[in-house]
C-alpha cells in the first residue's frame, strides 16, 4: 500500500497543496499545523515522489519556493479521498440504522482522520456532532485534540478561514439523515 495511508497530516498537506496553498507558510495557515510539522511532512512527501519543490523568482528578483503535486501525488490524494468518503458514508449509514456499537467502533478507528475529513470537505462539523448526539456519544471522546473547540459546543463553526484554526467545516448539506 501507499506511504501516506496511515498519515492523516500527510494527506492534509497534500490536500492543501491541491487547493493551491503552494508554500509552506500558506500550508501552515490553511491547515493549522505547526511550521515544523509542515516542513517535516513536505520533506517526506518529496522523498516519496508525491510533490516537488520549484524555485521561482518573485517580485524584485526575490526567490520563492513553490510546492506542486506530481502525478503520483495526485493519484495518492484521489485514492485517500475515495477511501475517506467511503468510511464517512459507512458512518452515516450506521448512524441512520441506529447501530451504536458499530458506529462507535468505526468513529474511534477514524478519530485521527477527522481533521483531514473536515479539511477536505468530506464531512462537516455540524453533521458529525449531530450523529454523535444521535448515538448518545460524548463528542470529546471522538475528536482529536487538534480540532478547535471540539465538543465544547462553543466556537465559530462557520468556516471563516480567519478563525477556528483555518478549518473548512464543510457546507452543512452533504448528507441527510
Amino acid at each position: 500500500m501507499s506511504s501516506v495511508e496511515d498519515e492523516p497530516k500527510d494527506v492534509m498537506v497534500l490536500s492543501a497543496i491541491a487547493k493551491g496553498h503552494n508554500t509552506e507558510e500558506k500550508i501552515v495557515k490553511a491547515t493549522g499545523l505547526s511550521a515544523f510539522d509542515v516542513a517535516m511532512i513536505v520533506e517526506r512527501l518529496i522523498l516519496h515522489g508525491l510533490i516537488v519543490k520549484r524555485e521561482k523568482k518573485g517580485l524584485l528578483g526575490k526567490r520563492k519556493v513553490e510546492l506542486t503535486m506530481t502525478e503520483k501525488g495526485t493519484r495518492e490524494l484521489q485514492e485517500r479521498r475515495f477511501e475517506l468518503e467511503q468510511r464517512w458514508q459507512r458512518m452515516v449509514m450506521l448512524a441512520e440504522q441506529g447501530k451504536r456499537q458499530e458506529f462507535e467502533m468505526e468513529a474511534l478507528s477514524m478519530r485521527s482522520w477527522i481533521p483531514i475529513m473536515l479539511f477536505m470537505g468530506i464531512m462537516d462539523m455540524m453533521m458529525w456532532m449531530t450523529m454523535l448526539n444521535m448515538m448518545n456519544l460524548a463528542a470529546q471522546d471522538y475528536m482529536p485534540e487538534q480540532v478547535p473547540d471540539a465538543g465544547s459546543g462553543g466556537g465559530d463553526m462557520g468556516g471563516d478561514a480567519g478563525e477556528g484554526g483555518g478549518w473548512d467545516w464543510g457546507d452543512f448539506g452533504d448528507v441527510n439523515i
